[in-house]
């Protein structure tokens, strides 16, 4: 059996990457979503975790096909920071084989429509927006146009916006976001939308796109405190059998979000490379809270 194809060494971004994340437009002066590096969507991949810091977060996005699924990405994430250094992160998790002429389309349509809500959120002022609701008719939407679109795409859809002390968040299906302490305990997380079958088989109740149980997405808002971790991820990171007090330990170790995001990934990567993990998509999204 060739090996060739197995990554041993670890993940990281080229230089010029890094800079270009770092140096993208805060999200009110961005109109296409697509045109910024940390938007991956439509297939792309990134070769390493991308930074996007603020004065109050400091975050980063990984995203790739992952090992010994498949060739391409049907995965989407989106990390963004506002002029108030508030941060917008999304991640789509397209179920494969569920519909779809072009892989991974459906999730970037969808994630299309949740930028359009991110920026609806960053664009107006304080408290004229009810955020969970804009959150909410983001994910409706973007079932709408799935739907309308009559190909059978399904994808899931959890998204995120962070400011000083909390953050707010709505999901739908069984991609995840999870609250950690800085000493990397567990403090809260996202349920999923799925149910296990006899044979063992995880069925998803709600996703955008599903029909006719639709999206339903469920609606969140988290306390934050200095030195807590924000992980969100496709069950490509949650099927890995990466266990969270090695996550934990990581996250104790890491000197910052793109720090950690490259060792989670490099990790997973290889369990699915040696199959110790289930192949499939990779995405990653950390968010630490800083002060």
């Amino acid at each position: 059996m060739p090996f060739s194809w197995l990554l041993f060494g670890s993940v990281k971004a080229s230089a010029t990457e890094r800079a270009e994340a770092l140096a993208s437009q805060t999200i009110e002066h961005v109109t296409d979503s697509t045109s910024v590096v940390t938007t991956v969507t439509g297939g792309k991949q990134t070769k390493g975790a991308l930074p996007v810091t603020s004065d109050l977060f400091d975050g980063a996005i990984y995203s790739s096909r992952g090992r010994g699924y498949a060739r391409y990405n049907e995965d989407g994430a989106q990390l963004f920071r506002d002029e108030r250094g508030h941060l917008y992160a999304a991640v789509f998790d397209q179920a494969g084989g569920l519909g779809g002429k072009v892989r991974g389309e459906g999730s970037g349509l969808a994630a299309k429509a949740v930028f359009t809500a991110f920026r609806k959120v960053a664009t107006a002022k304080p408290g004229t927006v009810d955020v969970p609701s804009t959150l909410e008719a983001g994910v409706t939407e973007a079932h709408r146009a799935l739907v309308a679109r009559k190909q059978g795409e399904v994808t899931t859809s959890v998204a995120l916006i962070a400011e000083p002390g909390r953050a707010r968040l709505v999901n739908s299906g069984d991609s995840a976001a999870m609250l950690f302490d800085r000493e990397g305990a567990g403090k809260t997380h996202t349920e999923k939308h799925e149910v296990t079958t006899a044979h063992g088989i995880g069925c998803l109740t709600h996703a955008v796109g599903l029909e006719p149980e639709g999206p339903s997405p469920d609606t969140y808002e988290w306390p934050l405190a200095a030195g807590d971790w924000i992980i969100m991820c496709s069950d490509g990171l949650l099927d890995s059998g990466l266990p969270l007090d090695e996550l934990g330990k990581m996250m104790r170790d890491a000197d910052n979000a793109e720090a950690l995001v490259n060792a989670v990934a490099t990790k997973v990567l290889k369990r699915m490379a040696l199959m110790q993990a289930k192949p499939d998509n990779l995405t990653i999204l950390a968010i630490n809270v800083l002060g």
